[in-house]
């Protein structure tokens, strides 16, 4: 089991927090580590690959109540792909 750090960046943090607080899916696991008043740190655990993992979490947000009309980034901390 692979386990990343992914940094999430929305003008809304609370709702990519509180989604992401402890997400559970077929591909992943999450929960969150830290954040900030535009930036939370989600610990993921996944076999995917770090590049797969994002994709898939960016598009389960984006699906989301919130996500769609939300802007935000993404991207991995300390994994250079």
């Amino acid at each position: 089991m692979n386990e990343y750090t992914f940094e999430f960046y929305c003008g809304q943090i609370r709702f990519v927090k509180e989604f992401f607080a402890e997400y559970e899916d077929n591909y992943v696991s999450t929960t969150v580590e830290q954040t900030s008043r535009i930036k939370v740190l989600v610990i993921v655990k996944t076999l995917l690959s770090t590049q797969e993992a994002l994709k898939h979490l960016e598009n389960v947000f984006k699906q989301s109540k919130f996500g769609c009309a939300l802007h935000f980034t993404a991207k991995a901390v300390g994994d250079p792909f």
